[in-house]
């Protein structure tokens, strides 16, 4: 534990050094710019207009910086040498994978907290709405994004860091439509079909189930119960997937 620790820590000091600042400034501007823009198109919508394009937008720096921060989070090191090192010392190659990982979701937390802050502080000032549940929608915007970091890292670890970060983005465009999957397959009676739709179902993680974004805006209910269930299934399927990603490592020889 206290190994896997100094990996995070230093893990930590790594990225957020390289990433952090710069993102949530790029950030603050361009929502700067679009609150404007909106505000001066809207009608009486500026909040809810802002909201809802805001957390599209903390959705997709949060990604971006995830999963090119994850897909190179194993592969420096391997091309680096530096694994050498660190492997001549009684670090196992699991609690490397498990202490690069929560570094960088250490790093990350504060990227995407910091922009659903700022977009909770512009809404207020723009628009005059007090919107606590953005902070919310934030929350979990970051558990979609941990889920996406822990399938890039395990690409990571048989594949390029670019191939890795293109892989992790397409498993997350299909988590945002795995639900439609099984819906679909209900309207059919071919047994091989739904089995083959569960099983994408199983595979790929519901992140629909997550998301509040419509709640926020004042689209339908929150259903906090189902919400709960869906973030432990998240967390158990990232936990399996870093078991595997460390399992793959340990086979590797350097």
């Amino acid at each position: 534990m206290r190994r896997s620790y100094a990996i995070a820590l230093n893990t930590f000091k790594e990225t957020i050094r390289d990433r952090v600042l710069t993102i949530i400034v790029v950030f603050a501007l361009a929502m700067i710019v679009a609150s404007l823009w909106l505000a001066s198109i809207s009608l009486g919508q500026e909040a809810r207009m802002m909201k809802d394009f805001g957390l599209v937008a903390v959705t997709g720096f949060g990604l971006i910086v995830a999963v090119f921060a994850a897909g190179s989070l194993v592969r420096k090191e391997v091309e680096k040498r530096t694994v050498f090192v660190l492997f001549s010392k009684p670090v196992g190659r699991m609690e490397f994978i498990f202490g690069k990982f929560a570094g960088l979701a250490a790093t990350v937390v504060i990227v995407i907290l910091g922009m659903g802050l700022f977009l909770f502080l512009l809404t207020w000032l723009v628009a005059g709405d007090l919107a606590g549940g953005v902070i919310l929608a934030t929350l979990l915007i970051y558990v979609e994004v941990l889920t996406i970091m822990a399938v890039t890292v395990f690409f990571s670890t048989f594949t390029s860091a670019l191939l890795a970060s293109v892989l992790g983005v397409c498993v997350f465009i299909a988590g945002q439509l795995s639900h439609n999957v099984l819906s679909l397959s209900r309207l059919g009676h071919s047994a091989p079909i739904k089995a083959l739709s569960w099983l994408i179902w199983v595979l790929i993680p519901n992140f629909p189930a997550v998301d509040i974004k419509g709640a926020v805006v004042g689209e339908g209910a929150v259903h906090w119960g189902s919400i709960a269930l869906w973030v432990a299934y998240l967390a158990a399927y990232m936990t399996a997937v870093l078991l595997l990603a460390g399992w793959i490592f340990r086979r590797k020889e350097f």
